[in-house]
Order: structure tokens, then C-alpha cells, then sequence
């Protein structure tokens, strides 16, 4: 009779104790739901994520742009966003001198260059315009007394092709230090007879033998 009692109560003693652990068990399953640590993390994560993208910084942009002025950007954006914000580039400004991807920071200035094609094109025109002037005005002072390649034919004198140095020979319109040379060099294996010899110099044709033949004198 006894060991029936034992055995009864071991029987309810056990019993309670696996609805006691059923119980706490459940009950840390609901309170895991509202406060535990994983799905709250994670939404106060995106909550924290969406608001870093919201944040924005403050910018000046100014230059060859459309709209000068101060704007408003997203924190991580880049210099060509800035400046896409103040309605983009102008068509005479220098990009190559701005660092588009850099990325912007609060209080950063944008400053886009002008090219400056424009200024050095002027600067060489008048350069080119002096020369000219300066050209002229040593023609003028030259009078145009010395024979060559450009200048007053009818005031050269006549050159004796067959003593005449390379550097008379180049007075001869057409003749430069090449064909001087060659001159040169044919006649030490023959001098020349008459003009027409001169068709023996390499580069010498006909065409250029008739503009030499008044100005040629054989010796």
C-alpha cells in the first residue's frame, strides 16, 4: 500500500514539474516576440540606415555652371552630382580641371573653371598680327635690295654658277642649301657651259631652269 502512495506521488510531483517547465518555456517564447534582441536590432537598423541617406550637406557651386549658388546634396554624394543640382556646365567650362568623383562634404565650395581657349586664341592673334607688322615693316626698310626666295626678282643681280659659293648660289630664286650644294658638286666633276648644264643638278627641271636662266651668268 505504501509503495502505490510512493509511487502516486512520484507520479504527480513529476507531472507538475513538466507543466511547470512547459509554462517558463512558454512564457520566454512570448517575451522573446516584443523585447527580444534580433528583429528589433534589425529594424532599429534600418530606421538608422534610412536616416544616414536622408542626411544631406550644404554646398556652394559656382563658375562655369548654369546656377551659381548654394544647394543642398545628399552627404555621399560626388562633385558631379553637386553640380548637376546647380543645372550642369556651362559650354566653356573646363571640366579636366575638376575632380568630378570626389565625393562632398558640408561647407565645400565647387568652383568650375573657365577654359581658357578663348583668352590664349586672342593673345595669338595679336602675336601673329605683330609679326606681320614687324615683317612689313622690315620689308619696307629693306627696300627689297637682296635677291632670294620671296623677294624682288627684278632687282637680282646675275650669279656665275661656275664660281659662285653655296651661299650665292642661294640668292638664285628657288636654289636652297641642298641644291646650292649639289650645284657645287656637280661642276667640280664638269663646269658648265650654258645654263641649260644646270639640268644636270639633281632637282634642277625645266620647269625651274626657266625661272633660273635670267639670273644665271656662265664664267
Amino acid at each position: 500500500m505504501q509503495a502505490k502512495v510512493k509511487k502516486l506521488i512520484f507520479i504527480t510531483v513529476l507531472l507538475t514539474g513538466c507543466i511547470i517547465t512547459s509554462l517558463i518555456s512558454t512564457d520566454d517564447k512570448a517575451k522573446a516576440l516584443p523585447g527580444g534582441s534580433s528583429l528589433p536590432q534589425s529594424a532599429q537598423g534600418a530606421v538608422t540606415s534610412k536616416a544616414a541617406q536622408a542626411k544631406t550637406v550644404r554646398v556652394q557651386v559656382s563658375g562655369a555652371v548654369l546656377e551659381p549658388g548654394i544647394y543642398d546634396v545628399p552627404a555621399n554624394c560626388r562633385v558631379e552630382e553637386a553640380i548637376a543640382a546647380a543645372g550642369g556646365l556651362t559650354e566653356n567650362a573646363d571640366s579636366e580641371r575638376v575632380n568630378l568623383v570626389r565625393k562632398v562634404r558640408d561647407g565645400m565650395q565647387i568652383r568650375v573653371p573657365v577654359q581658357k581657349t578663348t583668352r590664349t586664341s586672342r593673345t595669338q592673334r595679336k602675336k601673329d598680327q605683330a609679326k606681320s607688322d614687324l615683317g612689313e615693316s622690315a620689308l619696307g626698310k629693306s627696300g627689297g635690295a637682296k635677291a632670294g626666295p620671296g623677294r624682288n626678282n627684278s632687282m637680282m643681280q646675275s650669279v656665275r654658277i661656275n664660281s659662285a659659293s653655296t651661299s650665292e648660289l642661294q640668292q638664285l630664286p628657288g636654289i636652297g642649301p641642298a641644291l646650292a650644294q649639289r650645284i657645287v658638286e656637280t661642276r667640280s666633276s664638269g663646269r658648265f657651259n650654258s645654263a641649260d648644264d644646270l639640268l644636270r643638278v639633281p632637282g634642277i627641271g625645266k620647269a625651274k631652269l626657266a625661272k633660273l636662266r635670267d639670273y644665271v651668268e656662265v664664267d
